[in-house]
């Protein structure tokens, strides 16, 4: 097995928002968000950091974007990520994709 070593000063510490900044995890330990198989107690110490995180849902759409295949982000976990991936976005979603782009709607009165 080999391993990608990354240089996390290339993440998104700074999105077109500004948002990043904000994150609950700037700070903290970066092996809790990469806990070992089975650490349930670092997996969940991970979560609830991300829980009161104002940044979650950014965090959260960079890494599903991204496909990231390693660590908590955005309150998701490998797996959760992965079975998400995999179901592909809702039918809602889907439908709303198909629209034209530049579709202009006049708003409701």
């Amino acid at each position: 097995m080999s391993l990608l070593l990354v240089d996390n000063r290339d993440l998104p510490v700074l999105s077109a928002a500004g948002r990043w900044p904000a994150a609950s995890c700037r700070g903290v330990d970066i092996d809790i968000f990469f806990p070992t198989p089975g650490d349930l107690a670092t997996v969940e110490q991970a979560l609830t950091i991300c829980d009161h995180c104002p940044v979650r849902i950014p965090c959260r759409r960079y890494a599903l974007n991204h496909r990231e295949r390693h660590g908590i982000w955005g309150g998701l976990t490998e797996e959760t990520r992965e079975t998400l991936l995999r179901m592909g976005p809702p039918p809602a979603v889907r439908a709303r994709s198909r629209e034209p782009i530049g579709l202009v709607v006049a708003p409701r009165t």
